[in-house]
């Protein structure tokens, strides 16, 4: 299968967002706050137009600025295992870069074996913050940007 992937506004774009968002009942819901900042992907269809996967960027607040984080990323089951996580993975960082921001942070489920290996195949290494964010049991990766 071959998809379109594109930026979009998390605003105007909001109702597949949340819909999508919701399949994965381990995320916490959206609020319309999450769409007014950071940088929304959609990946898409070619031949149908239907979404199958989103991300988000945004930036991390911190006790340093210049850092980004991997909000949230979902892929459709039956399009899992093709590289749609690891293109996303690869264009927020491009956009993290032409931000000109210095880092990268995020985390995932720590029974989630995909998403870690694609960390590390996106140049991601683990790391322990002073201060957890996500769940008990969360990995966290972070990236530094040249």
């Amino acid at each position: 299968m071959s998809y379109f992937v594109r930026e979009i506004d998390g605003m105007e774009c909001s109702d597949i967002l949340h819909t999508m968002n919701a399949f994965d009942p381990s995320f916490p819901a959206l609020a319309s706050k999450h769409f007014s900042h950071g940088y929304w992907w959609i990946a898409q269809e070619h031949d149908t137009n239907i979404a199958v996967a989103f991300a988000a960027l945004v930036p991390f607040f911190g006790p340093k600025d210049g850092v980004g984080y991997f909000k949230r990323a979902y892929v459709l089951p039956e399009y899992r295992g093709q590289g749609l996580q690891l293109s996303f993975m690869r264009l927020r960082e491009d956009k993290a870069r032409q931000l000109g921001w210095r880092m990268l942070v995020s985390e995932c489920s720590g029974d989630n074996v995909h998403s870690a290996s694609n960390f590390s195949k996106a140049g991601f290494s683990e790391f322990i913050p002073e201060q957890p964010w996500g769940a008990p049991g969360s990995i966290y990766f972070a990236k530094i940007l040249f």
